[in-house]
């Protein structure tokens, strides 16, 4: 078999199994390959072979159970990983959450006794917490199946764009449609390794998004800065109703960036345009948070300075020296330029090492 026969023969198999679940990949592998070869031995040409064989992505279908789905295998697998990944961070971050608040309440209430303290931080703990984690995993799963399904769909919405309504003008086009049937020519290459995207670095960054979130909208005074038993809150609490949304729809962008990473699983023009579009949203994002919104807790030196009380006076060159813009214009130089840096380093694997995106 040539070398270009043995390309083809891979980017055909590629192109099948990758809609298949883990389980069937390899035996189908071992399959193709002998149904294949013993094809080529008879017919001598390897794209006469797979012309005969017809389009992957129909070809896949014979190993499917051929039922309607909200999510196919082709994301199945996926996205049974990602709703573990997503449902214990928020499971997690929720009871640690709860459990937080609860003793910090109680020992307010009991300052003195220890045993109270604890009982009573276990038995509000577990009943804020169950409740709130109940309701927060049902809507991170129901938010993470909406955009999977969402993903199928569109595949599936695509697809059929081919089957337009037929009129008289088609006529003149029935050659350019003959053409436009399924070839050997349309199957893409086996990725390179350094086109794959770890998906360690997407779990890193899913767990920061949803643990973070979770902080967000549940405890923001979590953010605090603690003195003799006592918080201060670094954020404007006050203000926070009109700071959360932005907040939240900034990593929502990043959430849906990382899952498309994830299910994509290499560097291509899609990932390069989703990468780019959601870092802008972040960057305004960040500039309208830090540099339009109230974030910061305008009381935050002058609490302190109550709290410290006399011992104030040894920290007053820092208080004088705090400033909330700085700090602002710090943390905007820090964003903008990981950002930047994120998108640069998937522009150049997408340039050198990505693929096509059209089967994507």
């Amino acid at each position: 078999m040539k070398p270009n026969d043995k390309e083809l023969m891979e980017r055909y198999i590629y192109q099948v199994i990758r809609r298949l679940p883990k389980a069937q990949k390899d035996e189908v592998r071992m399959e193709l390959e002998e149904l294949i070869s013993d094809m080529y031995t008879d017919k001598g040409s390897m794209e006469e072979v797979l012309t005969q064989l017809g389009d992957p992505a129909d070809f896949a279908k014979q190993y499917q159970n051929g039922q309607s789905c909200l999510i196919g295998p082709e994301y199945f697998e996926t996205y049974l990983w990602f709703i573990k990944v997503v449902l214990i961070c928020t499971a997690v971050s929720i009871l640690a959450v709860s459990f937080i608040h609860a003793f910090s309440q109680a020992s307010v209430f009991a300052p003195q006794n220890g045993a109270t303290v604890l009982i009573r931080g276990i038995g509000e703990g577990l009943t804020d917490g169950i409740s709130n984690m109940l309701i927060s995993c049902i809507s991170a799963f129901g938010a993470v199946t909406l955009i999977f399904a969402i993903m199928e769909r569109r595949k599936i919405k695509v697809e059929m764009k081919k089957a337009e309504k037929w009129s008289v003008e088609k006529l003149e086009d029935q050659k350019k449609t003959a053409d436009l049937r399924w070839t050997p020519g349309f199957l893409e290459p086996v990725p390179d390794k350094k086109a794959i995207i770890s998906r360690g670095d997407s779990i890193v960054g899913i767990v920061f998004i949803v643990i973070f979130s979770v902080l967000l909208i549940f405890a923001p005074g979590f953010f605090s800065a603690i003195f003799n038993e006592q918080t201060v809150p670094v954020f404007n609490l006050d203000q926070w109703d009109r700071i959360l949304p932005v907040f939240v729809f900034s990593l929502m962008a990043g959430l849906v960036d990382e899952i498309l990473r994830l299910v994509t699983g290499c560097y291509c023009k899609l990932v390069m345009i989703s990468n780019m579009i959601c870092g802008a949203i972040q960057i305004v994002s960040s500039v309208v948070v830090l540099k339009i919104l109230p974030i910061w807790n305008p009381d935050f030196t002058d609490e302190i300075q109550t709290l410290l009380g006399d011992r104030a006076e040894s920290a007053g060159k820092f208080f004088s020296l705090w400033n909330w813009e700085l700090v602002s214009n710090g943390l905007l130089v820090l964003i903008v330029l990981i950002t930047l840096s994120e998108i640069g380093v998937t522009v150049y694997k997408t340039v050198c090492y990505g693929v096509p995106a059209k089967d994507r």
